[in-house]
């Protein structure tokens, strides 16, 4: 594929729609454009990532597609979390966001591949966009997509990517805007004013409304999907008496009333923490747009314009691309705004891509002029060769007269070597101090941990931490953190009031190998129990433990 085009692949929860996008004086030109509708259970979320690669497969056989993709998650796929953190410099945002974001999303980071979108600063507060998707997902979607014979060049998030097509799109816009994307598992809020933009991801989508219809008909979720699309397309045989019609049109006002309910809220919350206005304008994308009367019922409920986005403003159509463009407009905004994405000055987007993943791809780009380099390498010595031979009787003469000056210049090697000592003891020094700065960072991490351990362990707290480091005289530095707490005593043994110490020992212990979990500690050593307290009638026992701190992350 030619550098100037790009295929980008977004893969939706209900289809997987893929577009060869090249570059235009002002725009872009859709060259191609191919959409595979996904089979599987859509209650089963696992069941998404097998429907992606059957139809990734069978989009690249059928329409020939081949090459470097990039490829959009779905916003159900991904967590999308707003965050505020202290104005500082760019090198250290990423470990102040990774800090604030353990602290706000429901499982380890380490588990997660994650990128962040910087959407508001004050300049004492910066307002950040932090997108995450659990790395077995990511790397199961790229098997699949290396199954398919792509080769994928980034993982970006629909989440973000209407805010580069509304700008794209409509590139004068001043007045606050909400965009509405409805899709097939979830809807993208995106609000849009002078002071950046906000977004949010609802649970509430297309399948939402066939779920509903198929509750009340009792009828299986993909009957109920071919019968809404016919009844609300005029197709069906029903008319306005049948009962039939009658429960359509009972769950399409319930759907049409919750997401008016979930936009209401989204606006409040929105105003709230960005104290920013209430949009002008709502603009409705998504095929779940395509519902009859969403946008009456929308513009009545929310004392504003609505209007249907149209993304394809500053975008051409092949003429070989055939369909319905009312309804193309209302799919390809999540691949515009990626299209678009290195030409706004103000452009959102995240890589999900793993950086192994990245340094691979990478490698492989260099491995053909790094054979040509190593053979180049390897037939340089001839010609060196041959000259060598034939100046190697001057080289002798030359070597003489070097030998003659070198002999003054040797009277100064020792001090040349007593400077290069002093250098080294320098050296060491700095290499400390850094090693203080970096510790910094290792020790807001190392009481989170130990925080966590003694939040699951429950009943217990610290009173004293010292951290204990030896220099001997030959080998490395050992570190040493003694913690010292107490433990409420609840457990009796076997009713009585005489106290089980096993119980207690165990807890402890428990406790105590919960602290050896910790990235930084590689054994430990006791634990001290002070059982005299409890001898005393005290209800709380003392108990000592030296945690040794792996040198290779010292605290």
């Amino acid at each position: 594929m030619s550098s100037s085009k790009r295929l980008i692949i977004n893969c939706g929860a209900s289809r997987v729609t893929a577009a060869i996008i090249s570059q235009q004086a002002g725009g872009f030109q859709v060259e191609k454009l191919e959409a595979e509708s996904l089979h599987y259970d859509y209650s089963n979320d696992d069941a998404w990532l097998d429907a992606v690669g059957n139809a990734l497969v069978s989009l690249a056989r059928t329409h020939k597609l081949s090459g470097k993709a990039t490829l959009i998650l779905p916003g159900n796929q991904v967590l999308t979390k707003t965050i505020r953190i202290a104005n500082v410099e760019e090198s250290k945002r990423a470990q102040i966001i990774a800090f604030e974001a353990q602290q706000n999303i429901p499982y380890p980071l380490h588990e997660v591949v994650w990128d962040s979108q910087v959407v508001g600063d004050d300049g004492i507060e910066t307002e950040v966009l932090f997108i995450a998707c659990k790395s077995d997902t990511i790397n199961d979607f790229c098997s699949k997509i290396a199954f398919a014979g792509l080769t994928v060049e980034s993982i970006s998030a629909a989440t973000v990517l209407d805010y580069n097509a509304l700008q794209f799109a409509y590139p004068n816009l001043e007045e606050d805007t909400l965009l509405i994307n409805v899709g097939a598992r979830s809807t993208n809020l995106l609000f849009c004013g002078a002071d950046g933009f906000f977004v949010r991801n609802i649970a509430l989508g297309g399948n939402t409304l066939t779920q509903s219809i198929a509750d009340s008909i009792g009828k299986p979720f993909a009957q109920a999907e071919e019968l809404k699309h016919k009844f609300f397309a005029g197709e069906s045989d029903f008319t306005e008496e049948d009962s039939g019609s009658k429960v359509l049109i009972t769950s399409a006002d319930s759907f049409m009333r919750r997401m008016s309910q979930e936009i209401t809220r989204s606006i409040v919350n929105y105003r709230r923490q960005k104290n920013g206005n209430a949009p002008k304008r709502i603009l409705l994308n998504g095929r779940g747009a395509l519902l009859g009367g969403l946008s009456e019922k929308l513009a009545e409920t929310q004392k504003v314009p609505v209007e249907y986005f149209d993304p394809l403003q500053n975008v051409t159509l092949d003429g070989g691309i055939h369909g319905n463009t009312e309804e193309l407009r209302l799919q390809l905004s999540e691949i515009i705004g990626e299209a678009s994405r290195g030409t706004l000055p103000n452009a959102a987007g995240v890589n999900l891509l793993p950086t192994a993943i990245q340094d691979a791809m990478a490698f492989a780009a260099k491995k053909p002029i790094l054979i040509i380099a190593a053979a180049c390498l390897a037939l340089a010595p001839w010609p060196a060769f041959m000259a060598l031979k034939q100046v190697n009787s001057g080289y002798q003469e030359l070597a003489q007269a070097t030998q003659a000056e070198v002999a003054p210049l040797q009277s100064r090697q020792a001090a040349i070597q007593a400077n290069l000592e002093a250098a080294e003891a320098l050296g060491e020094s700095i290499q400390r101090v850094e090693g203080l700065v970096n510790s910094k960072t290792n020790w807001i991490q190392f009481f989170a941990e130990l925080q966590e351990s003694l939040t699951t362990a429950e009943d217990v707290w610290l009173d004293d931490l010292n951290v204990i480091r030896e220099q001997p005289e030959s080998g490395p530095a050992t570190y040493e953190v003694v913690v010292k707490g107490q433990m409420l005593v609840r457990e009796s043994a076997e009713g009585s009031a005489g106290i089980d110490q096993e119980v207690l020992s165990r807890r402890i212990k428990g406790l105590q190998a919960s602290f050896e979990d910790s990235e930084f500690v590689v054994a430990s050593e006791g634990p001290t129990i002070t059982w005299t307290n409890l001898r005393k009638g005290l209800y709380v026992l003392p108990f000592s433990i030296n945690l040794v701190v792996d040198t290779a992350k010292p605290l």
